[in-house]
């Protein structure tokens, strides 16, 4: 018989790791579709097919699953700029890195952008978000690599908060690029004449990579 429990431990494990990414995807789905606030737990219930009692079973309510989405997809970026940190050639790679993890999150689902959006929209109506306080947003990843390039003298003094700046507003901006592209422009649809690219390509990301470190690399040079 105690041959037994482990395997009956580990079907159960796998099951409620299935079931509780099930729901996190379905919530991810409505709420990038009508807004974090205009999605109640009913409704994920529904399109899980489970009854809401299994959703409290897995989430303590809705705050508590919208923040293990935003931190779940939060991680993948950790990730990478930890990686960067460790294995980094520079901090132009590391800004190159950065710069492509986030157009590759955008490019690879339309419903990404519309999520992040659904999301400034719900903490700008005075609403919070409390992810665990143990995480470490990708903004301090990047702000302790950066500070860790300066430390090693391979970026001027001073310079790390300034470089983080420059990054995170290229980061929004590759996200509303990516939003009017994917969003906006199949509203009003393609046949209205020529227009002017406005898409992030992975070119674009390594060239402002460069851009950047080279601009502060000169204007420390000159001023400090």
């Amino acid at each position: 018989m105690a041959k037994n429990i482990e395997p009956e431990k580990t079907d159960k494990t796998e099951r409620e790791t299935r079931m509780r990414e099930a729901i996190k995807k379905a919530a991810f789905v409505l709420m990038a579709e009508k807004g974090l606030d205009k999605v109640s737990m009913r409704e994920i219930a529904e399109k899980v097919n489970v009854t809401k009692p299994v959703l409290y079973y897995y989430f303590k309510n809705k705050e508590d699953l919208c923040n293990s989405i935003i931190v779940e997809h939060a991680e993948s970026f950790s990730a990478l700029l930890s990686q960067a940190g460790k294995e980094a050639l520079g901090p132009e790679d590391i800004l190159r890195k950065s710069l492509l993890s986030h157009l590759d999150f955008f490019a690879r689902d339309p419903i990404h952008s519309k999520f992040v959006l659904q999301m400034i929209a719900y903490t700008l109506d005075a609403k919070k978000l409390n992810p665990p306080k143990d995480h470490e947003s990708t903004h301090e990843k990047l702000a302790l690599a950066l500070q860790r390039e300066e430390k090693q003298g391979r970026l001027p003094k001073g310079s790390a908060k300034d470089v983080l700046a420059l990054v995170s507003g290229l980061s929004s901006s590759i996200m509303l690029n990516a939003y009017f592209e994917q969003h906006v422009l199949k509203l009003v649809g393609k046949d209205n004449g020529p227009r002017v690219r406005c898409r992030y390509e992975k070119e674009d990301a390594e060239r402002l990579a460069k851009i950047i470190l080279l601009g502060i690399t000169e204007y420390y040079k000159n001023t400090k």
